[in-house]
């Protein structure tokens, strides 16, 4: 996308930074970073960051700790916490069982969808076909023309399939009645992870459910595959049921699964401490 990217580790810890601009200002950005092992390396990791922010004058730093300390710790490094910009509680699936252990966690309308899809027409197939991007730009358009959710801009998910395929680290995935794409998403990959990313389903599909019997081969591909977590990625809490993420994540937790906390989105000051500050109150 443009940005310049940064890359740093050390005994225990490692950690992408990303430089974003606006105007004069800058910033570099860890998401879901550093990770470390413990807080030794943690604090090891945090002064690689902040040496590397002070060298190009950024005003801050974003991070979202991903390692065994507390909130007390990241606050003593002199980080604040701020907005949430990934996910800071997720809904993964373990995939170090049996298939049918597997399996048998799924709800029963989602076993039986999965079963019975072939009777409706419905055909599930993994790609790496970056064309087929256009597939899940189409389900994506069609979700947002109909619901009013802001979706990314088409040469995003382009970028981003492209980018990723070629170092195989996502699968694009087609649900289709008879011939006809009614469903697509895009997982990310990694050894030992897949991420449930982008998705989305025409409205006139709605009757069929796609969605149930694709996200099923999905996690069951991922095991397959020897990865050992399904992340389905953002999730409310359990004790917020007006939530505004609360219906989706009732469908993710149709597949079984348990919660994954993170530390949240903070932000340490690096070059105009009065002006950050300031920011931080509004």
């Amino acid at each position: 996308m443009g940005r310049e990217v940064y890359f740093a580790e050390g005994p225990g810890w490692q950690t992408m930074a990303i430089m974003e601009r606006a105007g004069e200002n800058a910033r570099l950005y860890c998401p879901y970073g550093p990770v470390a092992e413990n807080l030794e390396a943690y604090t090891a990791a945090v002064a690689a960051i902040r040496a590397l922010g002070e060298k190009h004058n950024v005003l801050f730093i974003r991070s979202e700790p991903w390692a065994p300390v507390a909130r007390e710790d990241v606050a003593a490094l002199g980080f604040f916490p701020a907005r949430n910009l990934q996910p800071g509680l997720t809904w993964v699936q373990d995939l170090d069982k049996t298939r049918d252990q597997l399996f048998g966690e799924f709800s029963a309308n989602n076993r039986n969808r999965f079963r019975n899809a072939h009777k409706k027409g419905l055909s599930i197939t993994s790609s790496t076909d970056v064309a087929d991007v256009e597939i899940l730009l189409e389900m994506i358009r069609d979700v947002s023309n109909n619901t009013g959710m802001i979706a990314h801009n088409d040469d995003y998910y382009r970028h981003q399939a492209k980018a990723l395929l070629e170092r195989n680290a996502c699968t694009l995935y087609v649900a289709r009645h008879h011939d006809k794409p009614v469903a697509a998403a895009i997982v990310y990959e990694s050894e030992t992870t897949r991420y449930y990313a982008h998705s989305g389903s025409l409205l006139e599909a709605r009757n069929l459910h796609p969605g149930g019997p694709m996200l099923a081969t999905m996690v069951l591909d991922a095991q397959e595959r020897g990865q050992k977590v399904f992340d389905f990625m953002g999730a409310a809490p359990a004790d917020q049921p007006d939530h505004p993420w609360a219906g989706f994540t009732m469908f993710k937790q149709s597949f079984g699964g348990r919660y994954r906390a993170y530390l949240g989105t903070w932000e340490m000051p690096i070059t105009d401490k009065e002006r950050f500050a300031g920011k931080v109150a509004e």
